[in-house]
């Protein structure tokens, strides 16, 4: 602040009279202080006192306030323009760039973040392409095509059938032999992306729009497969034609014969118990001297003649449980086989 006052002869606006006057004035040595550092006085710029009113030049004071001084001698009136409000605009106008600038930067960012998502696209494409190239058929069944959605992390697969001109030779097909198409299928898609890229996808039968088959691989986890088409395979009625098959069906474990006299399967497990029961007297007391390892290769046996009735009727199956029962219809031992 300054430490001496600047008047005029009224404050605010005022109205001017024209004429001359002798004044008699006081110098006192007064210094002026602007924002607590001298303002430097040339020569007739001191100011003085006249009655009891210290008057200091207009110019001094404005350029010690940071403000613009100017005299229009035409109209004799002077301009002062406020410094502060000059560095204010200025201050705005940068603000004005700035934003202006962070603007374009966050459209440069946002095109430079769509470029790879570009990028992936493009490079399904050409993958799409490849897939189709090497995996036409499976087996005696074309493939219409195969769409992939996504990027490198995570993949959508599509692949289209007609069996509306293929379904008989859909119906031929074992589980194994989708299983074994859809491996290779992933495992090519993982080879030109990542092994642990994300791969969920569907076999589409576009004559009905029906989802045939689902399967999922979860980076390097092993490929899950789920089929759904149970008019083609793996329906109710294909499941009884097995059971019905293995019923009665005769089994040894060494010198032991044994009957299957049950036979459940659960579909949304994919697993089937067998109840098999002695057809020896002394079944009870034999069991006890056979070997762990003769009754594991007789289990194995058993499961892998178990799980080859049901791929050949197109029943998809996870794991067999067996009981084996004595004699007198007590339970020996029970086992899961693991297809």
């Amino acid at each position: 602040m300054m430490s001496a006052f600047l008047l005029f002869a009224l404050s605010g606006m005022a109205e001017a009279t024209v004429g001359s006057k002798q004044i008699k004035v006081d110098y006192n040595n007064i210094v002026i202080y602007a924002d607590g550092k001298a303002v430097n006085l040339s020569a007739g710029q001191e100011p003085f006192l006249l009655n009891g009113v210290t008057y200091v030049p207009l110019r001094v004071a404005g350029e010690a306030l940071k403000c613009n001084v100017n005299w229009q001698a035409e109209t004799k009136t002077i301009q002062l323009t406020s410094g502060a409000a000059a560095e204010v605009g200025s201050l705005k106008a940068q603000l004005i760039a700035k934003d202006q600038e962070i603007a374009n930067l966050k459209k440069q960012i946002e095109d430079l973040q769509k470029q790879p998502d570009k990028e992936d696209k493009n490079d399904l494409r050409d993958l799409e392409d490849e897939l189709l190239d090497r995996f036409d058929e499976l087996e005696d069944v074309a493939i219409e095509d195969i769409r992939l959605d996504g990027d490198e992390d995570d993949v959508e697969v599509e692949i289209e059938v007609d069996l509306g001109d293929y379904g008989d030779e859909w119906e031929d097909l074992r589980d194994k032999d989708i299983e074994d198409w859809l491996e290779d299928l992933v495992e090519y898609i993982q080879d030109e992306l990542t092994k642990n890229t994300v791969i969920e996808g569907v076999v589409i039968d576009i004559d009905d729009d029906e989802e045939l088959v689902e399967f999922n691989k979860d980076g390097k986890d092993d490929l899950e497969v789920d089929f759904n088409d149970e008019d083609y395979r793996g329906g109710s009625d294909n499941a009884s034609e097995v059971e019905d098959n293995l019923l009665n069906k005769r089994y040894s474990v060494e010198d032991l014969e044994f009957r299957v006299t049950q036979v459940n399967y659960d579909k949304d497990d994919k697993e089937v118990d067998i109840h098999l029961d002695a057809e020896d007297d002394d079944c009870s007391v034999e069991w006890r001297y056979l070997r762990d390892r003769d009754i594991e290769d007789a289990v194995d046996s058993i499961g892998e003649d178990i799980a080859e009735e049901f791929e050949d009727e197109n029943v998809r199956l996870d794991t067999v449980e067996l009981y084996f029962y004595d004699e007198d219809g007590f339970e020996l031992e029970s086992f899961k086989y693991n297809v």
